[in-house]
């Protein structure tokens, strides 16, 4: 079902000054989904925080996505997709979008995409929500490096998206559960081709410089066994761990089946954990 499934797009033209364009779309009858002062100077697509309406695939030009309105997390180039995480997660906008240059966007609407994924299997609900925890505890992670911070926690926020998310991902999940009494056990399990969502117990993950502290909703390895690439960062127990397990080649046979809108979803989602220039491994391409 999720196969065949169409794919309604709507190209933007976004810019700083150009909206001659979008004059002459609107006097052709052609649907905009967004209003032209979205885009006037500063060029904003989306601000953080905002309730979500769409998810985007970049066409032309950069796009730029920062945090807290200066902490610059990524320039997306053609190919690149942003917007998805709080499409199937939060609900809010994770990170503002601005135009870095003249860009050409595809929307794909949230309602379309919502209904494609409540009709998945439940393991790609899992894959989903889970991406979108490993997502927000990667933000974290590198608000604290930009400022220059040592070490700090991440939490579930009541409330917040991460509440969202876990909410999404714990309600009756029948994963496998697995336990862990120190890191090197996690490593393995890892290397192995298998993530976890840590429901109880405490860890902490070391990335470069910075320390951060997880407990329940910490998801270790999920992008990196997807696209079956090593884990960067090293990860120590501080309490034990009980945590849910997801084999990354079960997670991406389901993946590599889906129509080509939704598998751009999920690789989006993992470019977006793995970080800016990373290699994406198996999910670079999509399976023909």
């Amino acid at each position: 079902m999720l196969k065949g499934a169409s794919l309604p797009v709507t190209q933007l033209n976004v810019g700083f000054a150009d909206n001659e364009r979008y004059r002459q779309a609107a006097l052709a009858g052609q649907p905009q989904a967004f209003r032209s002062d979205h885009f006037l100077r500063a060029g904003f697509i989306q601000r953080e925080g905002d309730r979500v309406d769409a998810m985007y695939i970049v066409q032309e030009g950069e796009i730029d996505l920062s945090l807290k309105g200066s902490h610059l997390l990524a320039t997306l180039e053609k190919g690149s997709s942003f917007g998805e995480q709080a499409v199937v997660g939060t609900k809010y906008r994770m990170a503002t979008a601005t135009a870095k240059t003249d860009s050409v966007c595809l929307e794909i609407p949230a309602d379309w995409l919502g209904r494609q994924i409540s009709s998945a299997p439940p393991l790609l609900k899992h894959v989903f929500s889970a991406l979108t925890l490993q997502l927000l505890q990667r933000n974290y992670i590198a608000s604290l490096a930009s400022t220059e911070a040592s070490q700090g926690a991440f939490h579930i926020e009541s409330g917040g998206a991460s509440e969202q998310a876990w909410t999404t991902f714990s309600r009756g999940s029948t994963l496998n559960s697995v336990y862990f009494s120190d890191g090197g056990a996690i490593q393995n399990h890892i290397l192995a081709g298998r993530a976890i969502i840590v429901s109880s117990g405490k860890l902490e993950l070391r990335r470069g410089s910075v320390r951060c502290s997880m407990g329940e909703g910490a998801v270790i390895g999920l992008a990196e066994v997807l696209a079956r690439v090593p884990l960067d960062d090293a990860v120590d127990v501080v309490s034990s761990v009980n945590a849910w397990s997801i084999d990354g080649d079960a997670a991406y046979a389901m993946v590599s089946k889906l129509n080509k809108g939704l598998y751009g979803v999920v690789k989006g989602f993992v470019g977006r954990v793995l970080g800016d220039g990373k290699p994406l491994g198996r999910m670079a391409q999509a399976p023909k």
